[in-house]
């Protein structure tokens, strides 16, 4: 592990680096800009109005918030700048990620990439940054489908062989699908620490079988589509968090919300970044989830995905 990129206990935000005791609460899956204009073809899917986010921001941090970290890479639209200004006007701490998305998001010429390649394009954007700016996080990696494409395995193992030499954390996109279970097969065969490693949107493959089998690999859960956007998806969702709480599980469940499309906005009737903290917090304790269990759940998980235990 490189001292100064997650040695220490301290978390490499947009602005500089951050004892991780002075991160607060954290939203572990989310996206200030975000651009799926290759995913979504209808009109206005580009989440880019930097406004929007400060205001939705300054609610999470009235709520108690204090992080986020910010899954945006190159595919989609990672700015960098804006972000480090975002953070600034909020006062929100913002962990900002790196790496290639999925397939459909990637330039044609990176079929014609080696592993090793893309390991090294990949560490010197960790090392260095942009003007400064440098990742706190490796991520979102993610797969098209219910399985990983050659190209898809290449971006893995470089994620990988990334993550073990910087100690960073790795966020993995695995939406609708089990292919979680494939992406860790790989970044085991790489060494990869897998409690260092979270999969992303298990909530909308709502199985709690599969989300056990990760979680007993030692991966982080991640159910982050918390939102209004179906209220009878939201009920299950929160059902399936407690139950995943009683069988267990709590040191390996991280909630967040994904804001990733401007309906997700709150100013859109979107979650925004305080639905987490002003709704499924108390829907949480309601259910019968210790305060102490939600505050780790909150702090203690995302800190274990960016430093470590």
């Amino acid at each position: 592990m490189e001292r100064g990129i997650a040695g220490g206990r301290t978390v490499e935000t947009v602005r500089g680096p951050v004892p991780a005791s002075e991160l607060g609460r954290i939203l572990p899956h989310e996206h200030v800009v975000c651009d799926l204009i290759k995913d979504r073809p209808r009109p206005d899917p580009t989440l880019d109005e930097s406004e929007d986010a400060v205001a939705d921001l300054k609610e999470f941090k009235a709520a108690g918030g204090g992080t986020i970290i910010d899954c945006t890479n190159n595919g989609l639209g990672r700015n960098p700048g804006l972000l480090r200004s975002v953070s600034e006007q909020t006062g929100v701490h913002i962990v900002m990620g790196c790496g290639w998305y999925r397939e459909s998001f990637y330039e044609e010429d990176m079929n014609k990439v080696s592993v090793a390649e893309l390991t090294e394009v990949l560490l010197e954007d960790i090392r260095t940054g942009v003007h400064g700016i440098r990742p706190g996080v490796i991520g979102e990696i993610g797969a098209d489908h219910g399985y990983l494409s050659a190209v898809e395995e290449r971006v893995l193992r470089a994620a990988a062989r990334a993550q073990k030499e910087t100690g960073l954390g790795l966020v993995l996109h695995a939406v609708k699908s089990d292919v979680g279970r494939w992406q860790l097969d790989v970044l085991e065969e790489e060494g990869c620490d897998l409690r260092r490693v979270a999969v992303a949107h298990c909530d909308m493959y709502p199985y709690l079988d599969y989300h056990e089998l990760l979680a007993g690999r030692g991966a982080l859960v991640s159910y982050d589509r918390n939102g209004p956007r179906n209220p009878h998806q939201q009920e299950r969702r929160v059902r399936n968090m407690v139950e995943f709480i009683r069988r267990g599980w709590a040191s390996h469940l991280l909630i967040s919300h994904d804001v990733c499309i401007p309906g997700d906005r709150g100013s859109a009737g979107g979650p925004g970044y305080a639905y987490v903290p002003k709704q499924v917090v108390p829907d949480l304790r309601k259910a019968g989830v210790p305060d102490e269990v939600v505050e780790s759940i909150m702090v203690d998980n995302p800190v274990r995905l960016l430093v470590g235990s």
